[in-house]
């Protein structure tokens, strides 16, 4: 979901993102900026969707993005590595790229996990996206982070209004 919660202002910020891949990072070009604020929206309304537990349309939402960002898969061992797989053209845009991959990921986790398992944190203040591996499907929160702040707080609210609460009773 890092391609959902990252803010790219420049083509700097793409390549810092891509950046543990050097390969792909040389290749950002400024019209990278535009291509990848669109795969953003595309990506966002495809969470929202889960999030709304609207299965049909995240099925619908992934398919017509997978026609956008075609899934190119090849082997590669580069820099003494093992082969892996890699997804996405090396002619192709790093947007697209980075499309197919992400893409790809969602058609995995759809086909694997269902439609509902992505979200958007619940804490005050985030609205950072998601996956939710959990296995009753019961994550509210992006992070560790937000769910204790959010814990915290609701335990500060709750003592203050304790003492105010015995206070009507005694």
């Amino acid at each position: 979901m890092s391609l959902v919660n990252t803010e790219f202002q420049s083509t700097e910020d793409i390549a810092a993102h891509v950046g543990p891949r050097p390969w792909l990072a040389a290749r950002v070009q400024p019209g990278d900026l535009r291509a990848m604020r669109r795969l953003q929206s595309e990506l966002a309304a495809i969470v929202d969707a889960s999030a709304e537990k609207d299965g049909p349309r995240v099925v619908e939402l992934v398919n017509q993005a997978l026609e956008r960002y075609p899934v190119t898969a090849r082997l590669s061992d580069h820099d003494g590595a093992s082969w892996h797989l890699h997804v996405g053209d090396s002619h192709r845009s790093v947007a697209a790229v980075l499309g197919a991959e992400a893409l790809f990921g969602l058609a995995v986790l759809v086909s694997e996990l269902g439609t509902d398992r992505l979200g958007r944190c619940s804490a005050q203040g985030c609205n950072w996206a998601f996956v939710d591996t959990s296995a009753n499907h019961g994550r509210r929160y992006c992070s560790t982070r937000c769910a204790t702040r959010t814990n915290v707080a609701a335990h500060r609210r709750r003592n203050r209004a304790a003492p105010a609460a015995r206070g009507h009773h005694e």
